[in-house]
């Protein structure tokens, strides 16, 4: 389990399983067992009894600690459900304040977006599902990079699931080597030419985003949102694409 959806980092989950093994341990104890530097030990305790998965007892001067049983992280998932429920109404409220004093889209000059590393990609997937769901479209294109595609989704692993619970079709101008099988709720042809050039395009909704890969395999990104650019370029693909090769 990826201790990261509690709010913790692999260290935590070591110590937390450290001590299931071996309860009632003090911290000079964990340190040893699990080979991280007691100071360390002592911030993942710290952090494990901040959502109840750790306890402790006084023996004289010292402290013993205990994990917590494995069923309560069953519990601090639901804990979490009703804290996303409640926040989901404090933001609309907030939304609904800001909406008036918020320009229209049509008074404003259209611009790009800029984006660096992988966590700013995973913005921009984030940005093409809302986009999607906003303006009610139910397919975007994509001219994609094999070498774009190793790291793109590292940030963001469960894009395709997202996708595919909001019904959002995709079709697939592949560059490079034919690949066998089809994701879902989608279609793959290949570009002629299989020369990878490092470029990994989409075109959602009124959006135009460009993700490129340098020599060390730092990701960048940029999006456009103006609808004429994007229309022109899914004419483009459109055309590419009643050409293009289908492999089975």
């Amino acid at each position: 389990m990826n201790f990261e959806i509690l709010g913790l980092n692999n260290r935590d989950k070591r110590v937390y399983e450290a001590l299931l093994i071996e309860p009632m341990n003090s911290v000079r104890g964990l340190a040893e067992q699990t080979s991280i530097n007691r100071g360390s030990v002592f911030e993942s305790i710290k952090d494990l009894q901040a959502i109840g998965m750790v306890s402790y007892v006084k023996v004289g001067a010292r402290h013993k600690y205990t994990a917590e049983s494995p069923e309560r992280l069953h519990e601090i998932i639901n804990e979490k459900r009703r804290e996303l429920r409640d926040t989901h109404s404090v933001v609309d409220d907030y939304v609904a304040f800001l909406k008036p004093q918020v320009h229209s889209r049509d008074t404003v000059p259209h611009f790009a977006a800029f984006y660096e590393g992988e966590e700013g990609v995973a913005s921009v997937l984030r940005d093409l599902l809302t986009t999607c769901r906003l303006q009610e479209v139910g397919e975007y294109r994509v001219i994609s990079s094999p070498r774009v595609s190793e790291y793109m989704y590292h940030n963001y692993p469960h894009f395709t699931r997202e996708r595919v619970k909001q019904a959002l079709y995709v079709r697939i101008l592949r560059q490079g080597k034919p690949l066998r099988g089809e994701a879902e709720v989608s279609e793959r042809r290949y570009l002629a030419d299989q020369t990878d050039n490092g470029a990994y395009t989409l075109i959602y909704g009124s959006k135009l985003a460009t993700v490129s890969i340098n020599k060390l395999n730092h990701l960048s990104a940029v999006v456009i949102d103006n609808v004429g650019v994007a229309h022109s370029h899914a004419a483009v693909f459109d055309q590419a694409w009643q050409s293009a090769p289908v492999y089975n």
